[in-house]
């Protein structure tokens, strides 16, 4: 839940600058660049960017253990980049 609130925090901050500086387009892009990079993020944790299928059977605790750290690490940039994607689309509904 740690990086859902770092989400909403810099989500926030994106659209205050917007508001503040009265450029939605500023707080389109910022939100809209932080999204992007936490989705990509997230795929290249998830192992979707990887050249093999990804789906080899886990035999050892170890691998088991790597595939339970990969999945925590793609959950997190996810819930990072939720808000920022959402923030971004508010700011798009504004301008």
């Amino acid at each position: 839940m740690k990086f859902l609130g770092i989400g909403i925090v810099t989500a926030a901050i994106s659209l205050l600058l917007g508001y503040f500086l009265e450029d939605w387009n500023l707080a389109f892009l910022i939100a809209g660049i932080l999204g992007i990079v936490g989705v990509l993020w997230a795929l290249l944790f998830s192992g979707v960017l990887k050249g093999n299928s990804g789906m080899e059977r886990m035999t050892s605790s170890e691998r088991r253990k790597e595939s339970a750290r990969r999945n925590t690490r793609m959950r997190n940039a996810f819930l990072f980049a939720l808000p920022n994607l959402l923030a971004a689309l508010a700011a798009l509904w504004i301008f």
